[in-house]
């Protein structure tokens, strides 16, 4: 895991903190000293400014990468001959993912972002959006003064995972019923026949008719659907789509709200730790938690985690940014 931005301050390229013990002491002679050492790490910040050196350091359970200068004096062509350093640091520590500021993202621009490496997985939060469906749900049936319980919702996949399973049996939980859209009909159904003589939440329904199965839904998650596949079928109009892969639908006479992303709320603990390596507010608290995240750990052990970290949605952005209130008090 990698953690790259711009410098915030100088003290991030000391590489030690022997100039705060220093001047903690508090004596005639650590004041000398610390003058004399304040001057050499000042002549080091110089020096990594002038030729490109990364900071890199061990945080947690990844590596925080540190341009050498400030986003005030990035300059483009600073910038890219930095990046081409980032790239063998990240192929030495060997780093698959990665969060990058957001200032420094729209500096770099999407293709150089991209073109990093195809193999390094740029982090944006959207990887939480499968863990954070009922929350989601949740958000916006509170905005408009409605209940969970009294709502229906349909999930559209077509391939049998465990992990679709899981959430599955956890939103059948919340709602009034769980409709699954899907090619897989007969899988599907022994899952809904298991988890109705479990007698674990709602009614569960299992269909497949491109003509009549989504015309009324209101709340839809789109779980693996590609555009083209979610177009043979019938979309009411003012329906609101949450889509896991980032696919936009594009329709004629489509007049409803597309969840294209979330913002997130977490403990203190959490946020006091970013910041202390300067990582907030020039990342995003989704894509820093994101990388917390352990995939493998199972969905209710990640769910767990989370309602421990007090994870909680703040806002939702639509394809023109965040959603307001008023917009989902319309789509009542």
């Amino acid at each position: 895991m990698g953690y790259l931005k711009a410098r915030t301050a100088k003290e991030e390229l000391y590489e030690s903190d022997y100039l705060k013990k220093i001047k903690q002491k508090e004596t005639k002679f650590s004041k000398i000293q610390y003058g004399f050492c304040y001057l050499f790490f000042e002549m080091v910040v110089l020096l990594k400014f002038v030729f490109d050196m990364i900071t890199v350091k061990e945080i947690y359970h990844g590596f925080l990468l540190i341009l050498p200068f400030s986003m005030e004096k990035a300059q483009t062509k600073k910038v890219k001959r930095c990046m081409k350093k980032v790239q063998k640091i990240m192929s030495k520590y060997q780093i698959q993912e990665l969060v990058i500021a957001e200032e420094l993202k729209e500096k770099l621009g999407l293709e150089t972002v991209n073109a990093i490496d195809k193999k390094i997985h740029i982090l944006d939060g959207r990887g939480l959006i499968p863990y954070c469906i009922k929350e989601i749900l949740e958000y916006m049936i509170q905005k408009q003064n409605g209940k969970m319980q009294l709502e229906d919702v349909y999930l559209c996949m077509k391939q049998d995972k465990p992990f679709y399973r899981e959430s599955i049996a956890y939103l059948a939980q919340y709602f009034r019923s769980i409709n699954i859209i899907t090619p897989a009909i007969s899988n599907f159904q022994k899952l809904a026949d298991k988890l109705e003589e479990a007698q674990d939440g709602g009614m569960l329904v299992v269909s497949n008719n491109k003509k009549k199965s989504l015309k009324k839904a209101k709340w839809i998650v789109n779980f693996d659907f590609s555009q083209k596949e979610l177009k043979k079928y019938t979309i009411y109009r003012r329906a609101i789509l949450l889509s896991v892969p980032e696919e936009e639908y594009e329709q004629t006479g489509f007049d409803g709200i597309q969840i294209r992303k979330m913002g997130i709320d977490t403990c203190e603990e959490i946020k006091d730790f970013w910041k202390k390596h300067y990582l907030l507010p020039e990342c995003s608290m989704e894509s820093l938690y994101e990388s917390l995240v352990n995939r493998k750990a199972g969905f209710q052990s990640v769910k767990r985690q989370m309602q421990k970290d007090d994870v909680k949605i703040i806002r939702l952005y639509g394809k023109k940014g965040p959603i307001e209130d008023k917009v989902y008090v319309n789509f009542v």
